[in-house]
């Protein structure tokens, strides 16, 4: 790794050296479980009529307490990949990967903010609800850059890559169909399954030069 490309990866978040195989392991671990109850919590919300169509309940069960914890665990997976492969797809890729990391934890943290706004005045804050619902959208379409990044560039498997290529495409094939009768919290369906999908390819990794050097040395 060059001096810029450290830099780059350091400024991005956490040190590459940071995520040693087995704290990467276990991001991706965290990774899958969190995409796995997400896709339990979107089975359970998807037979309440307490939806607002963009994948927030605002019931105040234990699975939708869930939901922006689950967002946070995905972009710790994510700046695990992005430590991972980043020095594959180079800067640009890295740059898309930390935004994308990003805009899920701000939509976790707009979703807390509107569940939060709903307990304490009765009703939906709007503007953190615009930005929630932008929030929404941003992230599946950082996501299908990602996908595009990782398909081109990185030596994740190719259902992962394709997986996060389709979040953004998906919204306008799932989206039309919640007129029939389509949960409309089940759009986020995609982004659990691509998330479990780049989970399980961290789960297995077994080497990374810079984290065995960190593990030795440490």
């Amino acid at each position: 790794m060059t001096r810029g490309e450290s830099g780059t990866s350091e400024r991005g978040g956490v040190s590459a050296n940071w995520w040693t195989p087995r704290r990467t392991r276990l991001a991706g671990s965290g990774g899958l479980i969190a995409g796995l109850v997400g896709l339990v919590r979107l089975g359970f919300v998807g037979v309440t009529t307490s939806r607002t169509g963009i994948g927030i309940e605002l019931g105040g069960d234990a699975l939708s307490a869930l939901h922006p914890v689950g967002y946070v665990v995905f972009a710790v997976t994510l700046f695990a990949a992005n430590a991972r492969y980043g020095t594959g797809y180079g800067r640009h890729g890295r740059t898309i990967a930390v935004s994308f990391g990003l805009s899920l934890v701000s939509y976790a943290g707009t979703v807390v903010v509107l569940v939060a706004g709903r307990t304490a005045f009765g009703e939906l804050l709007l503007p953190v609800g615009v930005l929630t619902g932008a929030a929404y959208v941003v992230i599946r379409l950082l996501g299908s850059l990602y996908g595009v990044v990782l398909w081109r560039r990185a030596s994740t498997s190719r259902l992962t890559a394709g997986s996060f290529i389709i979040l953004f495409p998906a919204i306008f094939v799932l989206g039309p169909l919640t007129a029939v009768g389509f949960p409309g919290v089940w759009i986020e369906a995609p982004l659990y399954l691509a998330l479990i999908a780049l989970g399980y390819d961290l789960r297995t990794v077994e080497t990374d030069v810079a984290g065995t050097e960190n593990e030795v040395t440490g």
